[in-house]
C-alpha cells in the first residue's frame, strides 16, 4: 500500500530506490512502452541508488553517475561507477564522488563546445551552479541566485534551453523554461513561465532526446499519487523563445520489486536505465526520520560549503 502523499506514514516510512537496466532503446520506450527490467544488487537498508545519468569515456567505456541517498541523515551525495566497454550495467561498483554541505540529487553531464559539463540539483545553495571539467579539475559557474530543482539542459539550432522547477515556487507542480546563446548566459526567463503546470506533468526525469522521426521528448515526473510515483513521456512540440508547447505521448508505471515509484530515465544506446522506489519500514524509522530532520536543519543553517570532488 503507498502512502498518502503528505501523510504521517510518507513521513516515516523509506522509500527505499534502485536503480534497473532494460534492454532497450529509449525510442523504444517511447513507441512499445518499458520490457523486463534487470536490477541493480540492493545497496542496503539504509542507502539506495536514484536519479541515474551516464556520459562515454574516450576509449568507449562508460561513467555512470547517481544520487547515492542515505537515509540516516536525509543527505544526498553524488556516487560515480566506471564500466569497461560492453561491460553489464548491472555489475557496477558505485563510488563516492560529489559531496557537500547541502543535499546533492539528479547529476547530468553534458557536452558544451567541446568540453564536459556537469549539473546537479544543489537547491539548498540558493542558487543554480554549473561545473566545466579543464585540465581534470571541475570548476563551479553560477548561472542563477535560485534554489533550482532537476536542472536539465537541451541544446538545439537556436541555442540553448534550461528546464527546471525551484524550491520555492511549486517544485513539483511549475515547469520554467529559460534559454540563452551559451550554456554559460546569461539566461532569460521564458515569457510563458511557468509553462507546464501540475503535479502529473511539470518536474524533469531525465535529459531530453530526440526520436529517429524527429520528435523531442521530454520525460517528467507524476507526483500526483506520490512523490516520483511514475513517468511520463512528453513530445515537445513547439520550443521557441515565444512559445512552448508539449504533449503527453506514454506514460510509464513503476512494475516488479521496486513498484511505488519511478522518476528518472536514462538513455545509453540500446539500453535504459531507470530508478524505482518501494515503500518499507523498520520499527526505528520514527527515530530516524526525527533525527534526520533535526541534521537536515543543522545543515541548512550552517555556512554554505562548495562541493568537492573526490
Amino acid at each position: 500500500m503507498v502512502p498518502k502523499r503528505g501523510g504521517l506514514a510518507e513521513r516515516i516510512c523509506r522509500e527505499e530506490w534502485n536503480l534497473g537496466v532494460l534492454d532497450q532503446s529509449v525510442e523504444d520506450i517511447v513507441r512499445n512502452g518499458m520490457g523486463p527490467i534487470r536490477w541493480f544488487p540492493r545497496q542496503s537498508p539504509w542507502h539506495g541508488l536514484a536519479d541515474p545519468a551516464c556520459y562515454h569515456t574516450p576509449d568507449g567505456g562508460l561513467v555512470l553517475l547517481a544520487e547515492q541517498l542515505n537515509h540516516l541523515n536525509g543527505r544526498g551525495e553524488i556516487w560515480t561507477a566506471r564500466l569497461a566497454p560492453g561491460a553489464d550495467l548491472t555489475t557496477a561498483e558505485f563510488r563516492r564522488w560529489g559531496v557537500g554541505s547541502t543535499h546533492l540529487s539528479y547529476p547530468s553531464p553534458f557536452v558544451a563546445d567541446g568540453e564536459m559539463y556537469l549539473t546537479m540539483e544543489a537547491c539548498e545553495s540558493g542558487k543554480l551552479t554549473i561545473w566545466r571539467r579543464h585540465t581534470g579539475q571541475w570548476s563551479p559557474i553560477v548561472l542563477m541566485h535560485r534554489p533550482a530543482i532537476d536542472p536539465t539542459f537541451w541544446q538545439d539550432e537556436n541555442g540553448w534551453w534550461l528546464f527546471c522547477t525551484f524550491a520555492n515556487d511549486g517544485p513539483d507542480r511549475n515547469l520554467h523554461l529559460f534559454y540563452a546563446d551559451a550554456v554559460t548566459g546569461p539566461w532569460t526567463a521564458h515569457p510563458g513561465n511557468p509553462v507546464t503546470i501540475g503535479e502529473a506533468l511539470a518536474r524533469p526525469a531525465g535529459p531530453l532526446f530526440r526520436c529517429s522521426d524527429g520528435r523531442l521528448i521530454r520525460p517528467s515526473q507524476d507526483s500526483t499519487r506520490t512523490y516520483g510515483g511514475a513517468l511520463v513521456l512528453n513530445e515537445v512540440v513547439c520550443l521557441t523563445r515565444t512559445n512552448y508547447v508539449e504533449r503527453p505521448v506514454r506514460r510509464l508505471e513503476p512494475t516488479g520489486p521496486y513498484g511505488d515509484g519511478l522518476h528518472t530515465i536514462c538513455p545509453i544506446g540500446n539500453q535504459t536505465i531507470i530508478d524505482s522506489k518501494r515503500w518499507a519500514f523498520h520499527p526505528i524509522d520514527p527515530l530516524r526520520y526525527v533525527m534526520a530532520g533535526a541534521r537536515n536543519y543543522r545543515r541548512r543553517m550552517a555556512p554554505f560549503k562548495p562541493v568537492m570532488f573526490l
